[in-house]
């Protein structure tokens, strides 16, 4: 029976669980809720048996979850991703939590209603930021090693929300750039992005101040 899925029809918080299951191949089904479609989540929400409700949120014949970084883990779990000593699982666990901040210095400066004052500082130390990523990747293929994990999906998420607004950004970062070109060359990854249930576009919430609009910057 294939997993369900549901979150908003943007790509937000749940576009590395999406990629995560594209990549190992496992079938899902998706709700997706649309722009006005806030009273129908409001309807759902307390009604699906979640033990906390919100989106997006995960059901298999096994447990429903919610929180995407729970999600992620427990499907990476699942495929033997999450390493075999306290060491690797600590330290996966250590890049979970800096993909996180690294996607939300992106989200907090989108969702801002002063978006225009404030970006310019966020994108004047962005590159502190990609240094340090470029660092931690070094001449690996992946952010673990030589395989993929599910925090790869996380990083590269962030970093091709951030191009939209810092199209040069990966520039002076070559192995970034490699890094995700390495992502969407994996096979299914890239059938999975020429397919129509590949989700371009909005990155954010229609609320937001940028990522948010119907159509991305040309």
């Amino acid at each position: 029976m294939p997993a369900k899925l549901g979150y908003w029809k943007i790509r937000g918080l749940q576009q590395p669980v999406r990629l995560l299951l594209e990549y190992l191949g496992e079938e899902y089904e998706e709700h997706l809720y649309g722009r006005d479609d806030r009273e129908k989540w409001l309807g759902d929400k307390f009604n699906m048996g979640l033990d906390l409700p919100n989106l997006p949120y995960y059901i298999d014949d096994k447990c429903k979850l919610t929180q995407s970084v729970a999600i992620m883990r427990y499907i990476a779990d699942k495929h033997g991703m999450l390493g075999s000593t306290p060491e690797e699982r600590a330290r996966i666990s250590m890049i979970e939590g800096a993909a996180m901040d690294l996607r939300m210095g992106f989200v907090r400066v989108c969702y801002n209603p002063k978006f225009e004052e404030v970006k310019g500082d966020y994108l004047k130390e962005l590159p502190t930021t990609l240094k340090m990523w470029s660092n931690f990747l070094g001449d690996r293929h992946y952010l673990t090693g030589s395989s993929v994990s599910h925090v790869d999906f996380m990083v590269y998420e962030a970093l091709d929300c951030i191009r939209y607004l810092a199209p040069q950004c990966l520039e002076d970062f070559p192995k970034l750039k490699e890094f995700k070109s390495r992502i969407e060359d994996l096979p299914k990854i890239k059938a999975y992005m020429e397919s129509e249930k590949f989700i371009k576009w909005p990155l954010n919430s229609w609320i937001a101040s940028f990522g948010g609009g119907d159509a991305a910057p040309a």
